[in-house]
């Protein structure tokens, strides 16, 4: 059998205070999975070990790559084995100052979950 893509789902993360990449990481992995609903795919595939018999390709998006874990989306999706790959993207965009504060690093990450199915 090969693996076929089945579902291409995209989510966004922000982190609003601190410019926290990984926080904004973990934020777009949810955001993805809340996204979709993959009920069928053990039933229609027929799927006994989803580790062996679908995967999942991460595609991450972040402003600053090389601060990113990729360990925080394979420990968000515990249940798929899962490959991740750390691309540049998302946005920096200037935050707000309080009070005369400093201003605050806002981060916004991109995941691109690409669920495949061996079929």
């Amino acid at each position: 059998m090969a693996f076929k893509r089945l579902i291409i789902e995209i989510g966004q993360g922000v982190d609003m205070h601190g410019g926290d990449q990984n926080n904004a990481v973990k934020k777009a992995t949810a955001d993805a999975v809340h996204h979709c609903c993959m009920a069928g795919i053990s039933e229609i595939f027929e799927l006994t070990d989803r580790k062996t018999q679908a995967k999942v390709r991460a595609d991450i998006y972040a402003p600053h790559p090389e601060e990113v874990d990729p360990q925080v989306v394979k420990d968000y999706l515990t249940m798929w084995e899962v490959e991740t790959f750390v691309h540049h993207g998302g946005a920096d965009p200037e935050g707000i100052s309080l009070d005369g504060d400093e201003k605050t690093a806002i981060t916004v990450a991109l995941v691109v979950l690409t669920v495949s199915v061996d079929c």
